[in-house]
């Protein structure tokens, strides 16, 4: 679970930002306790959030900020870090001063918190710590990276980890791009620390409104994964799809001539993947904006990809003639049976309301906030007020983003204000009460200026 991420000069984060999932004491904190987990150092976490904000506000660049630093952990080959384009450009004195990234998280009961500084492109500092006790004040030092200098803690000492080897290639080999948790997961085994820190970076799931989830609908196609809840959730939707079904079409049928060097080269991935003997069946590719699979039965190459059957109808359809609001959902629906059925899934969802009803979009946000059972975690941007819902959320839930004077990104949550138990939520917050809403100029005035009034 992501409890806290501050971030300093990184697109419109200038000064070190913070967002957090802690639970507030003020008005509305003993709404929900379900939605509320107690980790084992004594920090009590939400499990949701829901990011309000203007256009150009910075809402989605919080959930780009937390992947780069995903992706920064995750690639061992990283090239030129933060360039200039990435800086809070807005202040010419930013783009020479250093970017900042700190997470602190919880995964598999371990609390650490991790940090990141990156200048001119390179790693200049990097620590970890596991976090035992808030209240005792107990941690434990892994590590840390002073430029080209790596530290050590002392838990390394025993656990039949070559030190030697480990402190020469950190100090004389860890490229400068390359993160000292990516290389320890790299290169030592057997540290259950390090590689369930590494896989909290993995479990990390980023949904934005482009977003295809290649792995779930490749096992769908693959009959490695029920249909029975993507399709009761089409279902009870009113989207008039009564099922889904796979339908094979031999690849030279599928394929125009246009296509036939990308279908040369799906083939020669195949038989590739296929001569290593590994598990692997089929090679999931996009075609339009759909997801397929390419596999081979015999001597023949088929495509394997999916399709609706409506209730009204006895022909099938592809997605690509289904509704954007109906795409979307599917697009969806992946991320919310994970956080429903799995404990440690953590979502960011960015424009989460984007195509759906608005009624729509709270019914699929209750199946998560009134699961009792899950630990998971959903954090998602919106433009919707008809989320804004006590009924749906605690108080210290609900965030708003504001574009500062100087053009930077401030977060701030509702339960600063402690609204009145009786107040209408969404109405305070189109008033303007809280913030986080556009203050436009006069649009009229383009109507007069055009001639056109």
């Amino acid at each position: 679970m992501l409890i806290r991420f501050v971030v300093s000069n990184f697109m419109s984060f200038k000064e070190e930002t913070e967002f957090n999932m802690l639970k507030s004491n003020g008005n509305g904190s003993r709404q929900f306790p379900n939605h509320v987990i107690k980790t084992e150092s004594g920090v009590e976490v939400l499990k949701t959030a829901a990011i309000y904000g203007a256009n150009a506000a910075g809402k989605s660049n919080l959930i780009k900020a937390i992947e780069y630093l995903k992706n920064t952990v995750l690639n061992t080959n990283n090239t030129h870090l933060v360039p200039q384009s990435k800086r809070f450009r807005i202040d010419e004195s930013y783009k020479s001063k250093s970017s900042t990234f700190r997470l602190e998280y919880l995964f598999n009961n371990i609390h650490f918190d991790y940090a990141l500084e990156i200048e001119k492109g390179k790693i200049i500092q990097e620590w970890l710590y596991i976090i035992d006790s808030v209240k005792k004040e107990k941690e434990q030092f892994l590590f840390e990276r002073k430029l080209n200098e790596v530290s050590l803690g002392s838990y390394f000492e025993g656990n039949d980890i070559d030190l030697n080897y480990l402190n020469k290639y950190l100090n004389k080999e860890l490229q400068p791009t390359q993160t000292v948790l990516n290389a320890l997961n790299d290169r030592i085994e057997g540290t259950e620390i390090i590689n369930s820190i590494y896989c909290a970076f993995l479990s990390l799931k980023i949904v934005t409104p482009q977003s295809l989830s290649v792995g779930y609908i490749e096992s769908l196609i693959n009959n490695k994964h029920s249909k029975e809840f993507v399709e009761k959730v089409l279902q009870n939707s009113n989207t008039g799809i009564e099922r889904l079904e796979v339908q094979d079409i031999e690849a030279d049928n599928f394929f125009s001539y246009e296509d036939a060097n990308f279908k040369s080269e799906l083939i020669e991935l195949l038989e590739s993947e296929l001569e290593k003997a590994n598990d692997r069946e089929s090679i999931p590719f996009i075609i339009g904006n759909q997801l397929a699979t390419i596999r081979k039965e015999g001597t023949k190459y088929l495509v394997s990809i999916i399709k609706t059957k409506h209730y009204a109808s006895d022909n099938l359809f592809d997605f690509d003639e289904e509704s954007d609001g109906t795409n979307r959902l599917f697009e969806l629906i992946p991320a919310f049976e994970e956080l429903i059925e799995n404990d440690d899934s953590v979502y960011l969802i960015d424009e989460i309301e984007r195509s759906l009803h608005p009624i729509l979009a709270k019914e699929l946000l209750k199946l998560f906030t009134q699961n009792s059972l899950t630990k998971s975690q959903l954090i998602f941007t919106t433009h919707e007020s008809h989320l804004l819902d006590d009924d749906l959320f605690r108080r210290d839930e609900i965030w708003f983003t504001e574009k500062k004077p100087d053009g930077s990104t401030a977060f701030y949550p509702l339960s600063n204000f402690n609204p009145r138990g009786d107040k209408v939520i969404e109405r305070g917050y189109l008033q303007g009460r809280y913030g986080g809403i556009p203050f436009l100029g006069d649009f009229s005035k383009l109507l007069t200026e055009e001639k056109l009034l």
